[in-house]
């Protein structure tokens, strides 16, 4: 019980804000904790991969909120994708931290099929 307790501080999920309906939520070991917003939740066929981005210190543990990608970010991330070249990849979100009216981008979600 006690192990679970920790696990949960650890991710992060005591600190996690209200989420709006639907959103679902990811926390990584790397860091990168965000809130999917109008993004299917897929996890039972699905496995989501976060892409954290270095941020100032401040921001490591900040929750961010993740959206789907617009056009010139989905070309962006292709490429970075495409260098890999994971079969049944795809870009899924992009999540930004809100710094006094300022995005930050916080990382990037993949994910993969589930094998």
């Amino acid at each position: 019980m006690s192990f679970l307790g920790y696990d949960q501080y650890r991710a992060g999920y005591f600190t996690r804000p209200a989420m709006p309906e639907g959103a679902f939520s990811l926390s990584y070991k790397n860091g990168l904790r965000g809130i999917l917003v109008g993004i299917p939740d897929e996890k039972t066929t699905r496995r989501y991969l976060g892409f954290p981005r270095e941020v100032p210190f401040y921001l490591v543990d900040a929750w961010s909120f993740c959206r789907a990608p617009r056009g010139d970010e989905e070309q962006h991330v292709s490429k970075f994708m495409m260098d890999r070249n994971w079969p049944g990849e795809r870009f899924e979100a992009v999540c930004e931290i809100d710094v006094e009216g300022v995005p930050v981008v916080r990382g990037w979600i993949t994910s993969v099929p589930k094998v």
